[in-house]
């Protein structure tokens, strides 16, 4: 589960809901660079990549009395951000196989219920893959992934340099796709839950 302090994630959702706009600045702090680094591998445009960042912030603004339901929210702006990333590509492509193209590498099934369940299942992929690196690559990793620590906050917290710190993180990132690109062809999912988050 996400780390936005003060709050619980759940109780980050209910302000939200309500309007609490330094609670809605919370997730998009929190989630801003993650969503632009997803939607700029695919639509390889930083102007696009930020109109997919914008559009999908719109829309949880705009869905945001269905947030109290929200069990992960992580899962939740994944399946947004898949279909705005989707919407802006069947934009740029106008061709029948163009657009076939892209769905092919964002499969439709992601908007059926079991995109939870594929969802959990890379997670663990993810993990167990996490749970094979050496043992300081893994505790960077958690701490940026998990805890959304930033290297400056990683290295004070292990009395390291924030270099090192990033060479763990890159490390990390190349052996842990190398590992669940082996197990699963989830392109957009493995990215999206790959984006490393910290600066």
């Amino acid at each position: 589960m996400s780390s936005f302090q003060p709050y619980t994630e759940k109780e980050l959702l209910t302000r939200v809901a309500e309007g609490d706009e330094e609670a809605y600045k919370l997730v998009f702090d929190r989630y801003w660079n993650k969503i632009y680094q997803v939607a700029l591998s695919f639509l390889k445009a930083p102007d696009q990549a930020q109109d997919a960042v914008q559009q999908v912030f719109i829309k949880l603004w705009e869905k945001r009395n269905k947030l109290p339901e929200v069990e992960n929210l992580d899962a939740w702006l994944f399946i947004m951000a898949r279909n705005t990333i989707i919407n802006i590509l069947e934009r740029i492509v106008s061709s029948r196989k163009g657009i076939q193209q892209i769905k092919d590498v964002i499969p439709e099934d992601y908007l059926t219920p079991s995109s939870m369940l594929e969802y959990k299942q890379v997670s663990e992929i993810i993990q167990d893959a996490v749970n094979r690196l050496p043992p300081q690559q893994a505790l960077v990793f958690r701490l940026s992934r998990e805890q959304g620590l930033t290297y400056a906050e990683i290295a004070e917290q292990l009395h390291i340099a924030p270099a090192t710190v990033k060479s763990h993180i890159i490390r990390a990132l190349n052996s842990i796709r190398e590992y669940v690109y082996r197990h699963t062809d989830r392109t957009l999912m493995v990215i999206w839950l790959l984006t490393a988050v910290v600066k």
